[in-house]
């Protein structure tokens, strides 16, 4: 019998062919069981997802569930890598918007709103996974490709400030200061977009317009960095609605299709 060898394309080596069918069937059935789990988190909220409820959900096999995660909690780690694959997608977008850095940074976090209000569930399973009753319970190999995505997604934004710095636009004190700022600014975006998610119950944030907030604190927070152009100087409220009509058009459309919030109207 003659095996294929290393150099027989994939495509033509049938052996090739099977195993691609089996890993292709094996990922897509996982994905179907992260749907079902985001689903009875949406319906029922975060603690109630275990995976007994998640075998009693799907039309898989116990064996077959605990192949894919190991714990409720490397579900968890597999949930979060599932969310932060979908927000690298939307800020590769966000970065190639047509403007100046700083508009460029105000894209991600448009595009991190915009993560946020289509996967809510999704969006918060990131700190739920980095929680250390989550990580210590998780496959090794799923906290890899957990830092492996959290090193991309930041990539995006320090490449965006060193791009900043390097045309006048911005003024750091040493290189390690962007690294700070990148955290900043995962922290305003993060902290405004759960804070507005509805589960708040503080009487400012009810009365506040949610998307007109997001903006202000990101504007007075590259403000505060110096990041020039100031708003003073730029109307940056033009630019947010240029975003969203330039790049996530498809997108803000299926929002106003579901009846929610447009966020368009920001």
């Amino acid at each position: 019998m003659v095996w294929c060898s290393r150099e027989t394309s994939r495509l033509l080596c049938p052996i090739g062919k099977i195993k691609s069918k089996r890993q292709q069937a094996i990922a897509d059935r996982e994905q179907d069981l992260l749907v079902i789990a985001e689903q009875i988190m949406e319906r029922e909220g975060f603690s109630a997802l275990t995976m007994d409820k998640l075998v009693s959900a799907c039309s898989y096999s116990k064996g077959t569930v605990y192949n894919h995660f190991n714990s409720k909690e490397d579900l968890f780690c597999a949930l979060c890598i599932k969310s932060m694959k979908q927000l690298l997608h939307l800020f590769r977008r966000a970065s190639h918007f047509e403007g100046h850095h700083r508009e460029r940074m105000l894209a991600i976090h448009f595009a991190y709103r915009l993560h946020a209000m289509t996967r809510p569930t999704l969006f918060l399973c990131v700190l739920t996974a980095q929680t250390p009753a989550v990580r210590e319970k998780s496959s090794a190999e799923r906290l890899q490709q957990q830092t492996e995505l959290d090193q991309e997604v930041t990539k995006i934004c320090t490449s965006i400030l060193e791009q900043a710095v390097a045309a006048g636009e911005l003024t750091i004190a040493t290189p390690e200061y962007v690294d700070a700022l990148t955290f900043a600014s995962w922290a305003i975006s993060f902290g405004s977009n759960a804070l507005m998610s509805g589960d708040c119950d503080s009487g400012v944030i009810e009365r506040l317009d949610a998307e007109k907030a997001l903006l202000f604190n990101v504007s007075l927070l590259m403000d505060g960095m110096g990041w020039l152009p100031l708003s003073r100087e730029w109307d940056y409220q033009n630019s947010w609605q240029r975003i969203g009509s330039e790049l996530f058009a498809a997108e803000l459309l299926a929002i106003s299709d579901m009846d929610k919030a447009p966020i368009s109207q920001f």
